[in-house]
């Protein structure tokens, strides 16, 4: 039974990856092949100048999807490596909202921090946390079509000690029927092209591999509330214990 349902997943998988990436690929033929036309007939130089820097920017970004799809895979089956450092968490929100702030003026979105001060170093891959932290605001994003407001918060939290992070929306909210469900693989909403329903399940694996947790809370019509923790230092039980002799600086 656990072989027929592995090989059910593993079936599905292969099947949405192979659909994601043919798309791109696709395009990346077009193009190239549109280049080469351009290039034999000596008009590179000439009235198609514009629209050869257009399709070599789409190569470049279809080229981009697929190579993000492919770490997205590596990083859902846990053989991404990780690269755990002391952290400060509250540097990692900076970035994120240095990364997100214009795409949330664009649509409206108010941003408000609360952030707690000093808070205390945690051993963590901030690439990682920052992706997770990125999904979770993305999903707010695609909650607030028309604008909205979202709250991003640390604080530090105890049984067990450790370092909470909060995204909250005030957006359509998660349906009941698939909430039970928001971490499982491919899950979905989104037209073919605009993901491949990893995000979350991503998330909550990078979580697992930190000895972390992420919880949701949600209602149709008023909003979803995602909390990250992540163990404090002494907590033996954190992420790559062994690797920890390796940390030495502060990510910042």
């Amino acid at each position: 039974m656990m072989q027929a349902e592995k090989m059910s997943s593993i079936g599905k998988m292969a099947a949405v990856v192979a659909h994601e990436i043919n798309n791109p690929l696709s395009g990346i033929l077009t193009y190239a092949k549109l280049i080469r036309k351009w290039l034999t007939g000596g008009e590179i130089s000439g009235k198609h100048r514009e629209e050869t820097e257009q399709c070599l920017d789409l190569i470049a970004s279809e080229s981009r999807r697929c190579g993000d799809l492919v770490k997205n895979l590596l990083t859902f089956s846990r053989t991404a490596p990780m690269n755990p450092e002391l952290t400060e968490l509250n540097y990692v929100v900076d970035r994120l909202v240095r990364l997100v702030k214009h795409e949330l003026e664009l649509t409206g979105i108010q941003l408000q921090l609360d952030t707690q001060a000093d808070l205390p170093c945690v051993s963590c891959d901030p690439a990682q946390i920052e992706q997770v932290l990125l999904a979770l605001v993305m999903n707010a994003v695609d909650a607030m079509p028309r604008g909205g407001n979202l709250w991003i918060r640390t604080r530090t939290v105890k049984e067990p000690a450790g370092i909470e992070l909060e995204v909250r929306d005030d957006g359509c909210g998660i349906p009941a029927e698939i909430l039970p469900h928001i971490f499982e693989p491919f899950l979905t909403t989104k037209e073919s092209g605009h993901g491949v329903g990893l995000g979350l399940a991503i998330s909550h694996s990078i979580m697992e591999r930190h000895r972390g947790s992420i919880e949701v809370q949600s209602e149709a019509g008023r909003g979803t509330t995602f909390k990250i923790r992540l163990p404090l230092n002494g907590d033996e039980h954190g992420p790559a214990g062994a690797d920890r002799r390796l940390a030495g600086s502060i990510a910042r």
